[in-house]
């Protein structure tokens, strides 16, 4: 096994573990790619850069010509609104803003009222336009793992890798250790070097969301980096859960989900999509399984 140096990209860490034989001339190729692509993807797509498509759709309204990659991206959101029944909402850009986080980390809300709009009305995606109405785009709640995939493919289509884990900050895509099952850890949300369980991958995403890691104080409120959209404000939730699915993607936005609603609400949809669950209550001390996890 091979793994590749670290690479710094969309706000964290990324690993990649290659399990096929291959030489260190062979490596330096993969992670020199690999690095490239993720530096592209964020300079296209994140926020947080003011000359990417977001932050030029956010701040004109606006944006001509998309090329294929965006459409599809932002039509991902789009579905992602409706398959959640309109949980995940990627129009959350302009409520995190409000809430203090926004490209300099501020940390400094601006508004308590955390509103944000129906994508399916406030954005049209077209081939000539996206034009945007009303909030901001932010995919960040399945981007990393939209781009996780597309490392995923292109490790097999350009590379031939067959056998191979990339970590994003903890969002994931295994293939196998050599036919066998890739073996990862749940991280506990607030214990740090303490682990929950182990669990397995195999051809399959894997994604953790919490509420622990990224909160901050102001005038004695509590601000988190979740949305509760529905509720119009940072979600409070205790709880830290992991997700399981066919891609990264789907496993990077339902972890989202499943943190601001209960599974209980969305069990048709998780077993069409193959999505498993694990969720760990802190305060109860409690590990609860849906589907085999």
């Amino acid at each position: 096994m091979i793994t590749l140096p670290t690479i710094t990209g969309l706000g964290t860490q990324w690993w990649v573990e290659v399990f096929d034989d291959i030489s260190t001339e062979k490596a330096q190729t993969v992670y020199d790619d690999v690095r490239l692509f993720i530096t592209k993807f964020e300079d296209r797509y994140s926020r947080f850069n003011p000359d990417s498509i977001i932050s030029t759709l956010n701040a004109a309204h606006k944006f001509p010509n998309p090329d294929a990659e965006t459409i599809e991206i932002l039509e991902y959101g789009l579905s992602l609104y409706h398959d959640t029944h309109e949980v995940f909402n990627f129009l959350v850009g302009e409520a995190m803003e409000q809430s203090g986080y926004d490209a300099l980390y501020s940390f400094t809300p601006k508004s308590e009222s955390l509103t944000t709009p129906d994508p399916t009305h406030s954005l049209s995606i077209t081939p000539e336009k996206l034009i945007l109405s009303v909030g901001q785009v932010d995919i960040g709640g399945y981007g990393k793992g939209y781009l996780i995939d597309l490392i995923a493919l292109r490790l097999q289509q350009v590379h031939n890798l067959e056998c191979f884990l990339i970590n994003g900050g903890g969002d994931m895509y295994g293939t196998s250790d050599l036919g066998k099952p890739i073996t990862i850890y749940l991280e506990h949300p607030s214990e740090a070097n303490t682990y929950l369980k182990e669990t397995t991958l195999l051809n399959e995403g894997f994604a953790a969301s919490t509420t622990q890691k990224r909160r901050w104080e102001n005038a004695g409120k509590v601000y988190t980096h979740i949305i509760d959209t529905k509720a119009g404000q940072s979600s409070q939730s205790g709880l830290a859960v992991f997700v399981k699915a066919l891609s990264a993607k789907t496993a990077d936005a339902w972890a989202t989900t499943l943190l601001i609603s209960a599974p209980e609400n969305h069990t048709d949809m998780m077993t069409e999509k193959s999505i498993r669950a694990a969720i760990y209550d802190e305060q109860q001390k409690t590990l609860k399984y849906y589907g085999e996890f």
